[in-house]
């Protein structure tokens, strides 16, 4: 009992916490452009092909943190999953799901039947172990504070917004709105001339 409290406490919580930063700060409004680099990566895919921050040169691109276990990544879906087929012809854009902080080692698996039975057709890696021996080594070097997080990448690789929770208080229409706004902003930075 006292494990399920811990539990709850320290990877639940945060995870459910729409808005709020480890820091107590509300999160940064969503119309406010950030200037991070993104880390470099390189993760499997589910067909076991090394993906990396490198091949999505001169695009726009979504890096969404999430677990099967993830309640709130599960609610945050539907709605990702409308804004995924809407840009699906735009080849200016691109989505990253990385499969983070899983508890069962057969995780790949589970997150293939979990891709099957809601219908998703998402581009899904899989974090790797980090220095803890805990499958979560890009959630640490992006920073990430609770799942489900997303990431606006611009096309010259600078994380320019971030978005941390679900927030049940916004419709599907809503949340889908301040998305694409986040991408449509994003793609409307020039490439640097590098």
């Amino acid at each position: 009992m006292k494990r399920h409290f811990l539990y709850l406490l320290f990877f639940c919580i945060p995870a459910t916490m729409q808005g709020y930063s480890n820091t107590g700060y509300k999160q940064t409004p969503i119309d406010t452009l950030l200037d991070i680099p993104a880390p470099h990566f390189k993760m499997l895919d589910t067909e076991g092909k090394i993906v990396s921050l490198a091949d999505f040169k001169n695009k726009v691109l979504i890096v969404y943190f999430w677990s099967t276990w993830c309640y709130y990544c599960h609610k945050d879906f539907p709605m990702v999953n409308k804004v995924v087929k809407q840009y699906a012809n735009d080849t200016s854009v691109a989505f990253l799901f990385v499969d983070t902080r899983e508890k069962s080692a057969q995780y790949k698996e589970l997150v293939q039947k979990d891709m099957l039975k809601n219908n998703y057709n998402f581009h899904v890696v899989f974090d790797e172990k980090g220095k803890d021996s805990i499958q979560n080594k890009y959630y640490t070097e992006f920073g990430t504070i609770g799942i489900p997080t997303r990431f606006v990448i611009d096309r010259n690789r600078v994380i320019r917004h971030k978005f941390v929770g679900y927030d049940p208080d916004l419709t599907e229409e809503q949340a889908a709105a301040a998305f694409i706004r986040s991408i449509e902003d994003t793609k409307k930075i020039a490439p640097s001339r590098h």
